[in-house]
């Protein structure tokens, strides 16, 4: 746009939308880049039709301007393959058409709010009442577009910071009843791969602190899942200390380990007469991490372990998990990416 990463602009917003960035206010253009807006978000259909209408060359614009029209009847969309599924944000699309002379006012109102993110809190006040944890896995790699690397905006920025450094945070009560039992001797099944473990070391945490009360607990199995016990089993130690203690039974899964792939759910079939007893015993069961692909395998899992368990169809499987959502002892903290 012309302008280098220490010069200044000032926003005066005309528009009655809301925008993120403050009318009247003065910004270096780095600082701009690095703290009000999603520069990484992926554009929209109307993001591409605006930028057609800032192009003279005929040949970049019938390309943009068949990258922004809906999907044709015969199923093609370019918009979905080329934008979409590479994640290319409005900053990809101007390097892809250089012809593209989008004024900077325009460019600004393109960018969404930087929008909040969100994570479990992975220890108990049980545990240390100053302390309070997050797991975090950094993203980081190839971008999908092709070019150059993605980064993921706040995982990355926590990962550089240095110890003694302060961040703006906020920490919200949970909407879902996703928490431990309020009777300490139900039992719960627990399913956390990866960074999905989160809640689950708060709850054990917090079981470790009442067995040290004295107070009975339930049995407690956590289905816990990762690459390679050697590179991202995390909590390792604290989890081995949990299960020899009887805290909870551990069982780990690891899909880039030798020439079998193990998950979680498989895990959960391996253990389906322990499940189905704690299950038939009243336990709520909490999934948390990839729900796109991870919780729905899960849940075919135990499905199919009521399916054998009690001889029914498929469909009186699905009512039977769907009954154990709507009494919330099925509850999920999931996300897709």
């Amino acid at each position: 746009f012309g302008l280098d990463r220490d010069s200044y602009v000032r926003i005066e917003s005309h528009s009655e939308m809301r925008g993120p960035f403050p009318s009247g206010s003065t910004f270096s253009v780095l600082n701009l880049a690095k703290t009000a807006g999603e520069l990484q978000a992926v554009a929209t259909r109307k993001d591409i039709a605006t930028l057609a209408r800032f192009v003279e060359c005929p040949n970049s614009k019938s390309q943009l301007d068949a990258l922004a029209a809906p999907a044709s009847q015969d199923g093609t969309d370019l918009y979905a393959a080329e934008v979409l599924a590479k994640r290319k944000s409005v900053l990809d699309i101007l390097e892809d058409f250089p012809a593209c002379d989008l004024p900077l006012a325009v460019f600004l109102e393109l960018i969404p709010f930087l929008s909040p993110r969100y994570y479990s809190i992975s220890s108990s006040p049980a545990s240390d009442p100053t302390l309070c944890s997050i797991t975090v896995g950094v993203v980081k790699g190839p971008a999908l577009s092709g070019k150059g690397e993605f980064k993921g905006t706040c995982s990355n920025y926590l990962a550089e910071l240095e110890p003694g450094d302060h961040f703006q945070a906020v920490v919200r009560k949970p909407t879902a009843k996703f928490r431990l039992p309020n009777d300490p001797s139900t039992p719960i099944i627990m399913v956390g791969p990866g960074t999905g473990i989160a809640p689950f070391r708060g709850f054990l945490q917090q079981r470790n602190h009442l067995q040290k009360q004295g107070v009975e607990l339930g049995h407690a199995l956590l289905f816990f899942g990762c690459r390679d016990p050697d590179v991202d089993y995390l909590y390792r130690d604290e989890l081995a200390d949990f299960h020899a203690r009887g805290i909870t039974d551990v069982h780990a899964a690891f899909s880039r380990q030798g020439a079998t792939k193990t998950y979680v759910q498989d895990l959960i079939a391996d253990q389906a007469d322990t499940v189905w007893e704690m299950i038939e015993a009243g336990a709520r069961i909490y999934i948390c991490g990839d729900g796109a692909r991870m919780e729905p395998d899960v849940r075919r899992a135990l499905m199919e372990i009521c399916r054998k368990k009690r001889g029914w169809g498929s469909d009186q499987a699905e009512a039977w998990i769907d009954k154990l959502m709507e009494d919330e002892r099925y509850l999920l903290d999931v996300w897709v990416g």
